[in-house]
């Protein structure tokens, strides 16, 4: 047989290869995409356990001024983000003789109110803000104070285009309000542009080189 008659065969292989390879790659990506899920859920699970367990603990009066200020803050961050018509509850009952927390994001719908689990809310972004408000009311509700700046990572990320302005702004204010630092690690060009300080790090033959292109 002739190498010409064996071109069609092994173009076809060729073919057939690299459509196998882009397969394979393609599930790895999103193995690694679940994943990465998977630990965001368990950070924010860990989160809301926190946060239930402070609840928890507090005494009665404490509880709920601690409920009410984590609402207070939560409802702001949603509202800032998404508009007036979601906010943010907590709900303490006692169960078996000990306090515990659920929490509830509620929309309205042309004058309907709809109460759900922050997770079925309206998808991740309102799940990322509700994570980056509770961080920061428990950072400014601890006993003894903690001082120093609020650190993050990828804050926001799930949150759609049209809000992610929104949430630049809100953690502008949050800096300005309570005095913090915000330090973080972002690939969003909105939060980007909302910073004092912006540095970029590039990976170059083993090595992190960064580099500052921006400054207030």
């Amino acid at each position: 047989m002739q190498i010409e008659e064996l071109q069609p065969a092994l173009k076809k292989f060729e073919n057939y290869y690299h459509k196998r390879r882009w397969e394979e790659e393609k599930l790895q990506e999103e193995r690694e995409s679940a994943i990465r899920r998977r630990r965001e859920l368990v950070a924010e699970i860990d989160l809301l356990q926190q946060t239930r367990l402070l609840l928890q603990e507090a005494s009665d009066f404490a509880r709920e001024q601690a409920r009410a200020q984590i609402e207070h803050m939560v409802t702001n961050a949603l509202q800032f983000t998404f508009g007036e018509d979601i906010s943010f509850k907590v709900e303490v009952q006692e169960r078996r003789g000990q306090p515990d927390a659920e929490f509830y994001v509620v929309s309205k719908y042309g004058g309907v109110e709809v109460k759900n689990r922050p997770q079925d809310a309206r998808g991740g972004g309102v799940v990322d803000v509700i994570s980056l408000a509770l961080r920061v009311a428990l950072l400014q509700t601890s006993r003894p104070p903690l001082a120093g700046p609020l650190l993050l990572d990828e804050p926001a990320k799930h949150v759609s285009e049209e809000f992610a302005p929104n949430v630049a702004r809100f953690l502008k204010s949050l800096s300005d309000m309570f005095g913090r630092q915000v330090v973080m690690v972002t690939h969003n060009q909105h939060l980007t542009e909302a910073a004092d300080a912006v540095y970029v790090v590039e990976m170059r033959e083993g090595k992190s080189l960064v580099k500052k292109i921006s400054s207030a």
